[in-house]
Parts: structure tokens; C-alpha cells; sequence
């Protein structure tokens, strides 16, 4: 959303691409989950989020830059903010598990908060928070003292997978 900075992994911005495809899911009559797939400067540093950390502590979670996460999910939010097919965006993908769970929880408060000042209601966008290889009891209970429970239509993604024998 943001267009690639030096040493990032990515093409882009590419807002034309989703332009595209929103513009098929409501021809089609589907729902759409925007993605914030791959953050500046990364939210870990494993495949899935466009890096491959080699060898192994490399990448750092100092290293996710999240104002620049933020401001690429006010870009994305406030393009996407009248387009009915939208029902959910993900503010990140898989992030690490050593970034500590109260830093996580005020970046997706404050994510939360970003989509909705962009015009992304509460009544028509889910926010999806992903609770990857977490306990979700703690992390929930992380999650209402951070955000006072005041946030209403979010949901967590426990992102299970049962392929890799866990």
C-alpha cells in the first residue's frame, strides 16, 4: 500500500491489483478480507510475512516498523471504505512470538482505531487480530485490559495449522 522501501521484499504499492479484484468480488457478490500481508519492516522474520531470516534471530521485532503498518492500513482503509464487499481487514499476518504481547495489543487497539477513523464501521467491517502461536486465554485477557473492551467487532484469528504436526 505504501510502495517498497530499500531492502523490503515487495512490488508496489499495486493499489490497482486490488482495485481489480474488488471490483470482481462485487460483480460476483462476494466478501472480501483485506490483508495486511507483509508489514513494513516486517511482523516477524519468516516466510510467510516475505522474509526468511538466515540464519535463525536475525530479524529482530523491533524491526516491524508499526507507524508505518498503521499508515499503510489508513491508505488501504480510507481507498476501501465504500466498497460494500469489504467485511473484514487483517492488520498483520503471523506475528512473531517474541514481540510481546502488550506491544501487540496496543498496535491492534491502535489499528482498530485507525480503520474505524477511516470510515471502516464497526457495523459493516470486521477488524480480524491474528493470535499466532499464542495462548489465546492470556492474550484475550492482554488483549481487554489494553483496550478496555470497548472495541466492538473484532475477532481473533488463531491461525491453526494442522500440517505441521502441532
Amino acid at each position: 500500500a505504501l510502495g517498497p522501501r530499500d531492502g523490503e521484499p515487495y512490488a508496489g504499492p499495486a493499489l490497482e491489483y486490488i482495485d481489480r479484484a474488488l471490483g470482481w468480488a462485487e460483480e460476483f457478490g462476494l466478501q472480501v478480507v483485506l490483508d495486511l500481508h507483509g508489514c513494513p519492516g516486517g511482523e516477524s522474520g519468516d516466510a510467510p510475512c516475505g522474509r526468511r531470516q538466515r540464519p535463525e534471530g536475525t530479524w529482530q521485532w523491533q524491526q516491524w516498523d508499526m507507524e508505518a503498518s498503521l499508515l499503510a492500513l489508513e491508505v488501504v482503509c480510507t481507498r476501501y471504505r465504500h466498497h460494500s464487499c469489504v467485511t473484514g481487514v487483517e492488520v498483520c499476518n503471523e506475528p512473531s512470538r517474541t514481540t510481546p504481547s502488550e506491544v501487540l495489543c496496543e498496535y491492534y487497539a491502535r489499528a482498530v482505531r485507525a480503520i474505524r477513523a477511516c470510515g471502516m464501521r464497526e457495523e459493516q467491517v470486521s477488524v480480524v487480530l491474528p493470535l499466532f502461536q499464542r495462548s489465546e486465554k492470556e492474550f484475550v485477557r492482554q488483549w481487554e485490559a489494553v483496550s478496555g473492551g470497548g472495541l466492538r467487532n473484532i475477532c481473533f484469528d488463531t491461525h491453526c495449522y494442522h500440517c505441521f504436526g502441532g
